[in-house]
């Protein structure tokens, strides 16, 4: 009980790494362990996109505990906006019954897709072959206009 007040009134540690997770977290799991879990998994991959993979691992190493860690990020459908957050569970609690159907490549995009991506923008630039038809089957023309009497 005396832990629970004295972070009652400290309130949520202030470190710039926590804006990655969201919170509520499990009661007995400290900030301080969060913390670093978070430098360890943050020493492993810069990256925080790769946080769900490198957390977990972090977070056993400094609680002894095994600790889900849910994926939680947004991003715009542009990827001019993206916000990493992960929520750290103890079981099942806040697990909603489509995450285990969802897709999981909510992580960081993998070189190869920056790479095709790319292929396919330059492609588009170029403009194509000049001998490319204009329909959507080769050899395709647009039927004649229709003869008004």
């Amino acid at each position: 009980m005396m832990k629970s007040l004295v972070r009652t009134f400290r309130g949520p540690s202030r470190d710039p790494r926590m804006t990655y997770v969201s919170r509520p977290m499990p009661r007995d799991l400290r900030d301080e362990d969060v913390v670093a879990a978070l430098a360890l998994a943050l020493a492993e991959d810069a990256n925080p996109a790769y946080l769900v993979e490198t957390l977990p691992a972090a977070l056993k190493q400094v609680t002894g505990r095994d600790l889900q860690v849910l994926d939680r990020s947004v991003r715009d459908v542009t990827g001019a906006f993206s916000k990493v957050q992960v929520m750290i569970r103890d079981g099942d609690v806040g697990r909603w019954p489509g995450y285990d159907s969802m897709s999981y490549p909510l992580l960081a995009p993998s070189p190869k897709a920056e790479q095709t991506r790319a292929a396919i923008v330059a492609a588009d630039a170029s403009g194509g072959a000049p001998d490319s038809p204009r329909g959507p089957k080769a050899g395709w023309e647009p039927p004649p206009p229709v003869s008004r009497r």
